[in-house]
This record gives structure tokens, sequence and C-alpha cells, in this order.
């Protein structure tokens, strides 16, 4: 199985064709957060990736309610105040390969655990 052409074909499948240093998360052309949970889900089952150290909010932060202060908001509706970090076609090429999501730091702490 060539991950390279399956990981392309599952982006093109779900937004459009992209080349590997495309951003999903930032950039000109950024995918809709949910898009990207139905991508996700096909990713993971076509390619048998573990995604569970994925953090979403780190790709697609959530904009809350805007007119609200987050100390009165339950978690899942704060507001984040951090610029999306780049979500690479190359990161999931990657990520593919080894079989786990690579990028986040809980997945690198427990390698190391």
């Amino acid at each position: 199985m060539d991950i390279d052409a399956t990981v392309h074909g599952l982006i093109e499948k779900h937004f459009w064709k992209m080349d590997n240093d495309t951003s999903l998360s930032d950039g000109d052309h950024v995918v809709l957060p949910e898009d990207m949970d139905s991508f996700l889900n096909d990713y993971s089952e076509s390619l048998n990736v573990d995604i569970q150290s994925f953090n979403f909010r780190r790709y697609f932060p959530n904009t809350g309610i805007w007119f609200l202060p987050n100390a009165i908001l339950p978690e899942y509706l704060k507001t984040d105040h951090h610029k999306p970090e780049p979500l690479t076609v190359q990161m999931f090429i990657e990520s593919a390969k080894a079989g786990r999501w690579l990028y986040d730091w809980s997945s690198v702490l427990k390698v190391l655990a």
C-alpha cells in the first residue's frame, strides 16, 4: 500500500487536491472543523492510525461565545486565544507511516514514559 497516495486520496475525497506542505488549519484555504472531524475518522479507520493524542483545538481553536468571559463558561465553550498551528498533509503522511499521531506533546510523553 502506498501510504502517500492513500493520504492524498483521502484528502482529495474530503476536501480538495493539496501538496504535502499545504496546511489545512491556517493559510489561504482552511478546512472547516466540521469537515475535519469526518476526515479524521476516515483517516484513522482507513490507515489504522491511532489519533487519540490528536489535539483538535491546537489546530482548530474554539471560537466559544465571544461576548461572554471564559471565567463563567464551561471548558467546552471557552474561547481559545491562540492562532491555529499549521496542520500539513505531510504530518498526516508521517503519522500514517508510524501508525499513530506524532505531532502533539502528549504523544511524545507517552513514548518517553
